[in-house]
């Protein structure tokens, strides 16, 4: 005892002495107008590397603190303050808003960046904390509804696709729609390789003048995304987890077991009735389950910092057996060196995804949405000896989950992004920069459907003759980039950026597929292909190809005191893709704009307004998303046979060379209106925009083969036009001490019009598109591309009842007639797929230490053409398959023929409201006894909570602009193939240390 009073004794001489060399200082920072604690302060030693930063409460720590330091307080969107140590133990600092750094929003421009009002080109900003929130299938999931004439949707919810994105409209016919995603400066990253977790901003360029800086990526305009990076100050260390439930959120509505029963027997319609008592969409479907972790380390000082993190999600969908995860490692380095006139930044991200699909996309015997819905409710799902029941007599009707079960269809991918990058000050306002990036894309793809055999009443009948496949392939992307730019004020009002560059890229794609039928073994599957007896010549294809881009570039920023601008924009590209005679293209474009709110007679007289700015622009961009031997004569080996019948490779032309096959040109007019009233408590814009697509790369298939190798042929014809108007307003309804609300509203409108198809050499005079298909539709289309019509054009017959059990449609000279004696001639405009309008409502309160978020979107306009009614209420059908109740009105009508064409019949009004998500969040005081987490956040999120519409299929949302199978036409039309929506409810933490 007495060793220990002695340790006590002499650690309590020693305090005094420790309070003398060295000292602590603690604090609180609180802003100046709520009286509040502001979290993630800035709070540093002048004239040395020590330094932290303020936890939840605003509070903070520093040790070895000198009564003669100064303490450096900085935080964005405030002054900053420096507040000498003295005797002070304990320190309150209370910080004022600056109003002018609050205005001074960034946006990304391409190779480089300015200030938010001082954008003169159609540009949009949405940061991290503004996005959706809750369980995300990928990160542009979050961006839904939140910018004007940023059009995002996806059918369905299946957790291996993607959204589809569109920016302004469609923006070609054969090339590719979707826009260039720029992530960090690295061109051409797939977004769903980046976690939300570490998103810090989206900026989006959507008028062509703005893309024209990236000539043929930017037609369909660009997507910057900005992830995290380090700071100066103490180590962070963050940590986000979330579980998440996905529920069906409607069914198709079909017939039950008792409704099938009770019908058919009360109309004598002859059935197979076995007995059974199934809902087959709930054998196939079940309650998805999402998890997510993601763990981030950060930190720095005044020349380096670092931002390491990896973030894994599974996802289990609502079709059993569907499935992905993905694994993201991501690492951001930056040094200053040479007395910070170097600065050197890196960054590599590592993405693995295991996918598990499930064939959908159909109406063959392996497909299980159009089994499941088809088959008959009295149908047992099993044996008595517990084997799966099939039924014979009906053509393609199988067991789903026969398919659900046994067919194998999985990949594996790997993503790799690596940039470096050397940014060198040469003199005062004069930089150079030279960026080195790499892409590798690789997937894996296995798969096999085992034979299976059925015996149908003692007679055994193969139902599937076994067939698999392996598939490999590889994507490499490797560009440099070097600028120059140069920035000077001249007498306080002229300032001047001037930009010089050049960037080359090449890109390469290779591999290969093996397949083969009726394996020996169902156990080894696609593992070996011996495995297979039926391997014959051409099971076999492999491919590589690459492409070379090089584009040369140069841009002026001119402003006089922030009142008058002008930017110009020029950009001359070469690609390999494109012919001989025309590898290079110029991508032009001129900005103006003119900031009124300086102008005396506004800033003298009208105080209530702080920001109205006219912007104009005009520019070209150009798309040359198309394969990489388009151009050329090409021949492909083909698998055939001699006249003995002896198997031999032959060889077939693919598609006519093209030598003069040139980029289209995106050609756009923007006027837009920047507006801030009452020091930006109420702001937004207005856009109004122009935009025709010339030279349209098609690929024409109706070339005379008499006079050619190949019916195909690349070639640059048709135009079209897009038009439309954008507005956004961003208002802070209530901004008080305690309680807070801004909502943000968006309004998108565009129109899409077919100007002209093919060229002077190969015309089209119109294209039938959207084909439908499933029992007694052969080849039906639901739409015409033609000019003069807007794109998205339903076309087929106007319906007029019913007669003698015949459909009656109403030709074009308004005369009644069966439709079995109807020809071509007698289709019309029955519908339009293209909304009248969108729009999006965004709302955001804050509430002491309670937060929430809830986000409305809107379609207004479009209507949709119903394929699964077609299909599901045929009459027809009634004893053979299952139907909807459609089918039944139909056949108390009387109505004996199947719906066999496109007919006004099945349009329907698209129009919904939707509540996409609301997010309520809890912020915990920091505890004492956690003195180093600076944050706990818990909370919860529901998506998709509820649909109002007049539709009558599942969903409205059937991708209503564009990008269908990878073709910018084909849109508007629902049919069965498309993976249930869901309804997701989300548990979330977030702990920052």
């Amino acid at each position: 005892m007495k060793t220990i009073y002695r340790k006590l004794l002499f650690l309590l001489l020693l305090l005094p002495f420790c309070a003398i060399a060295q000292n602590k200082v603690q604090g609180t920072v609180l802003d100046n107008t709520s009286g509040l604690p502001i979290p993630g302060v800035n709070v540093k030693i002048e004239g040395s590397t020590t330094g932290t930063s303020t936890d939840f409460d605003g509070k903070f720590q520093l040790a070895s603190v000198k009564p003669t330091d100064m303490l450096s307080i900085s935080y964005m969107g405030y002054r900053s303050k420096t507040v000498p140590v003295g005797s002070q133990s304990s320190i309150t600092i209370k910080l004022e808003e600056d109003s002018n750094q609050l205005k001074e929003v960034v946006v990304q421009v391409g190779y480089g960046s300015v200030k938010k009002k001082d954008a003169t080109g159609a540009v949009s900003k949405v940061s991290a904390d503004k996005l959706m929130q809750g369980a995300l299938i990928d990160p542009i999931q979050g961006l839904q509804g939140k910018a004007a004439g940023v059009n995002i949707t996806k059918q369905g919810g299946d957790p291996n696709q993607g959204f589809n994105v569109k920016i302004r409209g469609a923006a070609g016919f054969a090339a590719g729609g979707n826009p260039l995603y720029v992530v960090d400066g690295i061109r051409g990253v797939d977004p769903n390789t980046v976690a939300p977790e570490d998103i810090v901003s989206y900026d989006i360029l959507k008028d062509a003048a703005s893309t024209a800086i990236y000539g043929a990526d930017g037609a369909n305009g660009v997507v910057f995304i900005t992830t995290k990076k380090g700071k100066e100050g103490k180590t962070s260390i963050e940590f986000n987890s979330y579980l998440a439930i996905d529920n069906v959120a409607h069914k198709l509505d079909l017939l039950s077991a008792q409704s099938y029963r009770d019908y058919t027997t009360a109309h004598g319609i002859s059935t197979t009735d076995l007995g059974g008592n199934t809902d087959w969409q709930d054998e196939i479907l079940q309650t998805g389950i999402t998890k997510n972790y993601n763990f981030a380390i950060s930190g720095g000082t005044d020349n380096h910092t670092y931002r390491a993190s990896v973030s894994n999600t599974g996802f289990e969908g609502v079709i059993k057996n569907s499935a992905k995860d993905r694994t993201t490692a991501k690492i951001n380095v930056s040094q200053k060196g040479f007395n910070d006139k170097l600065t050197v930044d890196m960054g590599v991200s590592f993405t693995l995804e295991k996918n598990n699909y499930v064939n959908y996309g159909s109406d063959g015997k392996d497909q299980v949405l159009f089994q499941a819905y088809q088959r008959r409710p009295t149908d047992p799902v099993y044996n008595a000896n517990g084997s799966l029941l099939e039924v014979g007599g009906v053509n393609s009707y199988y067991n789903p989950l026969h398919s659900l079960n046994n067919i194998q269809n999985d990949r594996d991918a790997k993503f790799i992004n690596s940039n470096l990058g050397f940014d060198l000050e040469i003199i005062k306002g004069l930089n150079a920069r030279v960026g080195l990036s790499y892409i590798r894309e690789d997937w894996e793809k296995t798969y096999f459907e085992p034979s299976y055999t059925y015996d149908f009443g003692g007679v055994p009948t193969q139902i599937y003759a076994g067939y698999g496949n392996r598939e490999y392939n590889n994507k490499e992307q490797s560009m440099v980039e070097s600028t120059l730019t140069y920035k000077k004020t001249f007498s306080d009002v002229h300032n001047v950026t001037l930009l010089g560059g050049y960037s080359y890229r090449n890109t390469g794609y290779d591999g290969f597929k093996a397949q083969g039928n009726n394996p020996i073994s169902n156990i080894l599957g696609s593992d070996n292909l011996l495995n297979f007896e039926n391997l014959q010549l051409g099971d076999n294809t492999s491919f590589k190809s690459s492409r070379k881009d090089i584009g040369y570039f140069a841009r002026a920023m001119y402003d006089y005191d922030s009142k008058y601008y002008v930017a110009g924009i020029i950009r001359y590209d070469g690609s390999s893709v494109f012919g001989d005679n025309n590898q290079w293209g110029a991508f032009p474009s001129v900005q103006v704009a003119w900031n009124i709110a300086k102008e005396g007679f506004i800033a003298d007289n009208v105080s209530a307004i702080n920001t109205l700015k006219l912007r104009g622009s005009w520019g070209v961009s150009g798309n040359s998303n198309i394969p990489v031997d388009a151009k050329d004569l090409k021949v492909s080996p083909v698998a055939t046979v001699d006249a003995s019948g002896n198997p031999i490779t032959n060889f077939k032309y693919v598609n006519n060379g093209n030598p003069n096959l040139q980029w289209d040109e995106n050609t756009e007019v923007n006027v837009g209106l920047d507006f801030g009233l009452f020091d930006d408590r109420i702001s937004g814009s207005v856009e109004y925009y122009k935009k025709t697509v010339d030279n349209m790369l098609i690929a024409n298939t109706n070339v005379p083969i008499e006079t050619n190798f190949s019916n195909t042929t690349f070639i640059n014809g048709g135009k079209m036009e897009n038009k439309g108007i954008e507005a956004t307003l961003n208002a802070k309804v209530i901004n008080g001490n305690d309680f807070t609300w801004s909502t943000t509203l968006v309004y998108t409108q565009n129109k899409q019009n077919v100007l002209a198809l093919g060229n002077d050499q190969y015309n089209y005079s119109y294209l039938d598109v959207n084909y439908i298909t499933g029992p007694g539709l052969i080849g039906v289309s639901t739409q015409r591309m033609q000019a003069g019509y807007e794109l998205g054009t339903f076309y087929g017959y106007e319906y007029a009842g019913f007669s003698s059990g015949k459909w009656l449609i109403k030709d074009n000279n308004g005369q009644t007639k069966y439709l079995s004696d109807a020809t071509t001639d007698d289709k019309k405009v029955i519908g339009h797929a293209l909304p009248d309008f969108e729009m999006g409502w965004s709302n955001y309160f804050k509430y002491k230490n309670w937060d929430m978020s809830m986000s409305f979107r809107a379609v207004v306009g479009n209507d949709i053409y119903n394929g699964t009614n077609q299909v599901f209420g045929n009459p027809l059908q009634i004893g053979t398959r299952n139907v909807n109740h459609d089918a039944l009105i139909l056949n108390d009508a009387g109505v004996t023929e199947a719906p066999s064409q496109s007919l006004s019949y099945f349009i329907e009004d698209g129009s919904f409201i939707k509540l996409d998500n609301i997010n309520i969040g809890y912020n915990f005081p920091s505890p004492i006894f956690l003195k180093n987490v600076s944050k706990i956040r818990l909370y919860t999120s529901v998506n998709n909570i509820f649909t109002l519409t007049n539709y009558g299929g599942i969903d409205p949302e059937v991708n209503f602009s564009g990008g269908k199978d990878n073709k910018e036409i084909y849109f508007g039309t629902d049919q069965f193939n498309i993976y249930p929506k869901t309804r997701t409810f989300t548990v979330g933490l977030n702990v920052i240390f």
